[in-house]
């Protein structure tokens, strides 16, 4: 079937009602993660003296978590009810949250406690969004994934433009550690709205169930062998590199070589998430209209020009200031884009007794990537300067279209052609 002929992406005329319970579930996931994410380093700087290797500690503690244990996490969910997965991650995370005022307020609150209680949310996460990731397609479709992660993407872009200035606005007139229970209830509405019952049971498998480890690594070789699986694990990490080479010099190229304050960041990371949000509202119509395919392409081209805007705003006319502004707004619409395009393709070619497995390779790969870009990029930065680094940015972003045009992928409209050959 040719894109030009395939039919426009679904709509769906009513939401599941587990879906729109999850919808609500994640509003307060998002606002408890942005919270925490805000606040645990301010607590770790504000309140215990922390420095900077034990903030880069902190900070490294959630992707080290997917790293280290999101293949075994991701199989033995494969195992497991999801639902079930996930509401008992909220309650761990409420758990780890809420102690961290409780001990403050006990006068006992150390740095080694909140280092454990990051880490303690960094492997609940890796529960949560594995079982998440393998939730989904029993209950909304995988060919309706894309608009589903469209409404979440939308959920948590919200969360992200509002919930840090409330958390500024209270830490005003209460203690950073006091503030964070608000993050500890925020996990515990999500655990109370998740649904009840619905695709929450290990979906059954034809095949004799492998041994674990077996499983992990049917998971990689299918993810790492699969022409399509691979083009976008591909895809995917030249995209994530680009992010982080770009987060290792974006700030240092705005408030050092270009001269604006730190509220004037600030302005531009807000509208990064206004950005995120607009692309969450036309992403359904996008997918409708150009399919998988050539929106994940588009989207990734379109990064391009996004961040050589940035590395050109000095020579361009007006004030320099606005291209920075346009650069973080396109720059986040085109990333969501692709990111909301690339969504279904896992669930449409796995099995979904063995989704959880072979999303935790795919993020194994996709996710690991990042610290050694992010060091790369801030060590070439030093010694070639940042422009260099800004259009190698750009080269990154651009180059994550061409494994989705060397691959089945390219011709995605719905899905696979035939439709329905899972492995």
């Amino acid at each position: 079937m040719n894109p030009a002929e395939a039919p426009a992406l679904p709509i769906p005329r009513k939401t599941p009602a587990a879906f729109r319970r999850f919808l609500a579930s994640n509003a307060f996931e998002s606002i408890a993660d942005n919270s925490v994410r805000t606040l645990l380093p301010v607590i770790a700087v504000s309140a215990l003296g922390a420095g900077t290797a034990e903030i880069g500690v902190l900070n490294a503690l959630g992707l080290g978590a997917f790293l280290v244990f999101g293949l075994p996490i991701g199989g033995l969910v494969d195992r497991l009810p999801k639902l079930g997965v996930m509401r008992a991650a909220d309650l761990v995370r409420a758990v780890a949250v809420l102690a961290v005022p409780g001990l403050f307020l006990l006068d006992a609150l150390a740095l080694w406690q909140v280092l454990l209680a990051a880490a303690l949310l960094g492997i609940a996460d890796v529960f949560f969004t594995s079982a998440t990731g393998a939730w989904l397609p029993t209950v909304v479709g995988t060919e309706e994934l894309g608009i589903a992660y469209a409404r979440l993407q939308r959920v948590s872009t919200l969360a992200s433009v509002g919930s840090p200035a409330v958390a500024t606005t209270l830490l005003k007139v209460l203690a950073a550690p006091l503030v964070l229970a608000l993050a500890g209830i925020g996990y515990l509405f999500s655990a109370l709205l998740l649904p009840r019952f619905a695709g929450d049971d290990p979906a059954p498998d034809s095949d004799p169930r492998p041994r674990f480890w077996s499983s992990i690594a049917q998971g990689i070789s299918l993810a790492v062998h699969h022409p399509a699986l691979r083009a976008l694990l591909l895809s995917n990490m030249l995209l994530n590199a680009a992010v982080m080479l770009g987060n290792s010099v974006l700030a240092v190229y705005v408030i050092s070589s270009l001269g604006y304050s730190v509220a004037a960041f600030a302005m531009i990371g807000t509208l990064s998430a206004l950005g995120g949000l607009l692309a969450s509202i036309i992403a359904p119509r996008l997918l409708g209209r150009w399919g998988i395919g050539r929106l994940k392409i588009a989207a990734s081209l379109g990064c391009v020009p996004a961040v050589g805007v940035l590395a050109l705003a000095q020579h361009l006319p007006g004030p320099v200031l606005g291209w920075v502004a346009a650069q973080s707004l396109i720059w986040s619409c085109m990333l969501v884009l692709a990111t909301v395009a690339g969504a279904g393709v896992v669930p449409q070619l796995c099995a979904p007794s063995k989704l959880a497995t072979v999303m935790a390779a795919h993020r194994f790969f996709t996710l690991g990537v990042m610290p050694v870009a992010s060091l790369a990029g801030g060590l070439a930065a030093v010694h070639l300067g940042i422009t260099p680094i800004l259009w190698t940015w750009a080269a990154l972003a651009g180059l994550s279209a061409l494994p989705i045009l060397l691959s089945p992928l390219r011709s995605w409209h719905l899905g696979p052609e035939p439709h329905g050959t899972n492995t």
